[in-house]
C-alpha cells in the first residue's frame, strides 16, 4: 500500500502546513487569535495534540475547555473517528497502565507536556496517543467544548490492483494479506462478495470492525 499526505490546513488562518509544521504554527496562531475581541467568558483551555500511535498521519489538533472530562473527550473522538459497535475505551498513562478515570476534568489530568494513551475496541484495538502541548486562556468558537483547530487531510492511497486510482473500498478479507484497497473501478471486477467491503475514510479506523465513518 503507497499513499500520499497532502497538507492540511489551520483553521485559525485558513494557511496549510506539512504534519512538521503544524504544531509550532498553532502555538503561535491560536495566541494571535485568542487576543481578538469575544463576548464568549474566557476560560482555562488546553491545547491537545491526537495521533494514532502507530501511524502519525492520522491526527488532530484541538481546543478543549478545561473543566470538560476525559468522559466528554472521549465522546468526542469517538464521534468523529472510531464509533463503530459501541466497544469499550480507555485512558491510560501507558500502554496496558491502570485506566484513569473518566470523570477527572482534562486541566486535572493534563499539563504540558503529559501524554496519554487513550484505546478504544480491546479487541481490534485503535490506538490514540494524546499530548498536552500548551494552556492558554480565552473562548472557542461558538463556546464550544471542543474546537477542531486542524486535521490531517485524508491520505490518498493507491488502488492495491491498478496501482493508478485512489483507493475508495477496502476488502476486509484481502487485508489480511495487506492487500485490499481497492479504487471504484477495480472493487467492481474483485473477486471477493460486496459484503467484505468497507468504505475508505478519513480516520485511523478506516478498514477497521464496522467502521464507516458515519
Amino acid at each position: 500500500m503507497e499513499y500520499q499526505t497532502p497538507k492540511s490546513r489551520c483553521s485559525l488562518c485558513d494557511s496549510e502546513f506539512t504534519r512538521q509544521g503544524l504544531t509550532r504554527h498553532i502555538k503561535s496562531c491560536l495566541t494571535k487569535h485568542l487576543q481578538k475581541p469575544s463576548k464568549a467568558k474566557p476560560r482555562n483551555l488546553l491545547y491537545l495534540n491526537i495521533c494514532d500511535s502507530f501511524n502519525p498521519d492520522y491526527f488532530l489538533h484541538l481546543l478543549i475547555v478545561g473543566n470538560s472530562t476525559l468522559k466528554n473527550l472521549d465522546v468526542f473522538l469517538r464521534d468523529i473517528w472510531l464509533e463503530c459497535c459501541g466497544h469499550m475505551s480507555s485512558f491510560s498513562r501507558q500502554r496496558y497502565g491502570d485506566e484513569i478515570n473518566m470523570k477527572h476534568k482534562v486541566e486535572d489530568i493534563f499539563i504540558p507536556g503529559v501524554e496519554l494513551i487513550y484505546q478504544y475496541d480491546f479487541g481490534s484495538t485503535t490506538e490514540l496517543s494524546i499530548k498536552a502541548v500548551d494552556n492558554y486562556h480565552g473562548a472557542t468558537d461558538g463556546n464550544k467544548k471542543v474546537q477542531i483547530i486542524t486535521r490531517n487531510a485524508q491520505p490518498i492511497i493507491s488502488c492495491d490492483e491498478c496501482g493508478v486510482k485512489p483507493a475508495a473500498q477496502i476488502c476486509c478479507e484481502c487485508q489480511w494479506d495487506e492487500k485490499g484497497w481497492l479504487c471504484e473501478e477495480c472493487s467492481q471486477t474483485h473477486g471477493c462478495d460486496d459484503e467484505m467491503f468497507l468504505p475508505v475514510v478519513n480516520s485511523p479506523r478506516t478498514g477497521v470492525c464496522g467502521y464507516t465513518g458515519d
